[in-house]
């Protein structure tokens, strides 16, 4: 970042709209409303490497990078360890061109490339007002995966899921133990976290305890990672590239995940791409929701999961799962209803689970075939693409020894070793 920047900052493209902003400002930006000025910068870094992120115990950055040529006044940055970049968020003037800015820096040698910041919605609809867990016979969406037979095989043990999302309610009495860690990446005190809640307890809620209701993946645990914000506890809930980015760059670090539930859609984000291919090519498992009708990114990427609700019309190419009344957790203590393709995508992050309980090499792509070509095939006529997880067909395939109630020609099986398809 040398003279060519300096010249950019000087003319005051972007400066004139930091003047007026402290550095390092805490506020949670997927709550700062409408986006349109602020644009994203990554910066090359050949000592990010050595960057300690131990005490950033929240959304809060405490170790700043200076980079001459840019503004000493920023409105937010974060290290993207996984890409080997420095993002800093800036604010152009209000009646700047901001298309035009991101285009300048993005041509600018000195700048590994720029964007600007975009927003993405929560995909969850309006909410309907052999175990002992009290409401298993609630659960009809467990029924519709063959979750229970499933569960004689796997139950997701070892398998770590990151749930990018609102905050989790890990004190919910179905939730105690089965979160392995949280992390704020907006920094504030929490509000609305229903959505993250309800997404975690579809997931992995504890089975056997006399309590309340059972995960798909019990044996899983969650890293319950909070980049997207509700402004009311029953409200829409929204995330910004930059929490989205933070969140998942650790979760594909530091995190260790082996599964990435992003329950959300949005426009194309070019850096949200990058990690998500990173991940991808760290054999991370990625489930999106898919949506309704045309599929939204992530779901449009190549070697995503994409997950729809069964009960609407779904995008082409992508999975589904029971999306409409599902039981899960209401925070603090509570239960109900929730409907949507979020809702669809956490099943399948749980069925993932139980999959790579069974054969941990499974890479996603043939996580995906595997899903696929022990799908539960539609019976409505002219509908040939409508594809059913089925969980317990699918934990089936994945080695000998298993066999399910309901059982229909078996797939091929993935060697447990190998993780290849036989």
């Amino acid at each position: 970042m040398k003279r060519a920047l300096l010249t950019l900052a000087s003319a005051g493209w972007l400066a004139a709209g930091c003047t007026a902003m402290n550095a390092h400002v805490a506020t949670p930006l997927a709550g700062a409303g409408a986006d349109d000025s602020l644009v994203l910068v990554m910066a090359a870094d050949p000592g990010i490497d050595r960057i300690d992120l131990r005490g950033a115990r929240s959304g809060v950055y405490r170790q700043p990078r200076r980079y001459p040529g840019l503004p000493a006044d920023i409105v937010d940055e974060w290290p993207m360890l996984s890409l080997g970049v420095h993002c800093l968020v800036f604010a152009a003037p209000q009646s700047a061109d901001v298309d035009a800015i991101v285009a300048r820096l993005a041509a600018d040698p000195r700048v590994e490339s720029a964007q600007r910041m975009n927003r993405f919605e929560l995909q969850t609809a309006h909410e309907a007002a052999g175990e002992n867990d009290p409401y298993r016979k609630m659960q009809r969406s467990l029924d519709a995966l063959e979750i229970t037979e499933a569960h004689r095989w796997s139950t997701g043990r070892g398998v770590r899921i990151a749930v990018i999302d609102t905050g989790v309610e890990a004190r919910h009495p179905d939730l105690v133990g089965q979160v392995a860690e949280s992390r704020d990446f907006l920094g504030g005190a929490p509000a609305g976290d229903r959505h993250g809640t309800a997404v975690a307890g579809v997931i992995a809620s504890q089975a056997g305890n006399q309590v309340g209701i059972v995960g798909v993946a019990p044996g899983a645990r969650l890293l319950a990672l909070r980049a997207c914000a509700q402004k009311h506890a029953a409200g829409a809930g929204s995330c910004t590239t930059f929490d989205l980015a933070r969140a998942i760059d650790y979760a594909i670090g530091a995190g260790a995940a082996d599964v990435i539930n992003l329950s959300l859609g949005g426009p194309r984000d070019r850096l949200l791409e990058r990690l998500l291919d990173q991940a991808i090519s760290r054999n991370v498992v990625v489930v999106v929701a898919a949506g309704q009708g045309e599929a939204s990114f992530p779901g449009t990427m190549d070697g995503v999961i994409a997950v729809g609700a069964a009960e609407s019309k779904s995008p082409s190419k992508a999975l589904s799962a029971p999306g409409v009344d599902v039981l899960s957790l209401a925070a603090p203590d509570g239960y109900d209803y929730f409907s949507g393709s979020s809702i669809a995508a956490a099943q399948v992050s749980g069925v993932v689970a139980l999959l790579l309980e069974r054969s941990p090499n499974l890479r996603g792509t043939q996580v995906r075939d595997l899903l696929v070509r022990t799908a539960r095939r539609s019976t409505e006529p002219g509908d040939d693409t409508s594809l059913g997880v089925d969980a317990c067909a699918a934990v089936a395939a994945t080695g000998v020894g298993v066999r399910c109630a309901t059982a229909k020609e078996p797939a091929r099986a993935a060697d447990a070793r190998t993780g290849e398809i036989r």
